[in-house]
């Protein structure tokens, strides 16, 4: 089974170091999977001075150690200069800690956000103090982002997705079956990158314009994943985000989200450009009658829808 880079370098970061004497390149080849099956010498050779040149990039201290003649003896991590320093805060700190993590309490992330805190609490020997502001904070995932979960399970496994799927030209969704190489958030969106069984290329999807559900397309690991060792750069290459129209929208207070949209942040009306109509609906609802809508039609229209939806699931009998 292959190997992903990303697994490749932290098994290369565990080999070196755990190591007590340096490590030579024959026995790394050998111990870290990911280069047992290179093709040849010379290919192992460029995958390694990719890597390691990838970690040291990164701050991670890898030495070459050599011998009394001069020649390349190996690699190894000195653990005293990989460590990381005692971790602490202070009261405020874990404070603010403590409100991001009831910001995110309901969302995709939340148990891990609690999770992280109850660690974080642990070393440092005390616990957040709760800060009553008045206010609910809750963090609001953008149109698409609640899919990330189903699609970080399908990247561990290795499971083949099966989504409707509307490009940024099309009329109407068409359905996708996709093998999923990765995710990655490029210019302000999130995105899908993987092999498109149905148009047997490289293909990269905005979350935003999946519509519905994601599934599974099979019950186990489906596909070896090729090519795609840099995911951000193929989403980065491939991300069809250019703007499909320009919204103008009165704002009365808040807006935030918008105004970085926004040609001018603090033009009125604010004419922000837009690439996903979804998204941009979505954010502007979120202001209620604090934001309206002058232009185009379609938009000021599927915005009142969108309140009125929520004006009728708040009135539905629980």
């Amino acid at each position: 089974m292959r190997t992903d880079r990303t697994e490749r370098l932290l098994n290369l970061v565990l080999c070196l170091l755990g190591a007590r004497r340096a490590i030579s390149r024959a026995d790394i080849r050998r111990a870290v999977p990911g280069y047992d099956g290179s093709a040849s010498d010379d290919a192992f050779e460029r995958m390694f001075e990719r890597d390691k040149d990838e970690l040291r990039a990164m701050g991670i201290p890898i030495e070459t150690v050599f011998s009394p003649n001069g020649d390349v003896e190996g690699y190894r991590i000195p653990a005293d200069d990989y460590s990381m320093p005692a971790v602490s805060f202070t009261g405020p700190e874990l404070a603010v800690l403590g409100l991001a993590a009831q910001a995110w309490s309901d969302a995709a992330l939340g148990s891990a956000a609690q999770g992280a805190l109850r660690k974080i609490e642990a070393v440092a020997g005390v616990r957040s103090t709760p800060v009553d502001l008045g206010i609910t904070l809750t963090a609001r995932p953008g149109v698409g982002e609640q899919l990330l979960p189903i699609l970080w399970e399908a990247i561990r496994s290795r499971r083949v997705l099966r989504f409707a799927y509307r490009g940024l030209r099309d009329t109407e969704s068409a359905q996708r079956t996709v093998e999923p190489w990765g995710t990655a958030r490029v210019r302000g969106a999130w995105y899908l990158a993987g092999h498109d069984r149905d148009r047997a290329d490289v293909r990269v999807f905005r979350l935003s314009r999946i519509e519905g559900s994601v599934r599974f397309a099979s019950d186990a690991a489906d596909f070896e994943p090729a090519g795609h060792d840099d995911v951000r750069a193929i989403i980065e290459r491939l991300a069809d985000d250019e703007p499909m129209g320009v919204a103008e929208v009165e704002v009365t207070s808040g807006g935030a989200r918008l105004r970085m949209k926004a040609d001018d942040p603090e033009g009125t009306p604010l004419r922000v450009p837009y690439s996903d109509a979804r998204q941009l609906v979505a954010d502007i609802a979120e202001l209620g009658a604090a934001a309206q809508v002058r232009s185009p039609d379609h938009l000021r229209i599927a915005v009142r829808e969108s309140l009125e939806a929520v004006r009728l699931a708040h009135e539905a009998p629980s």
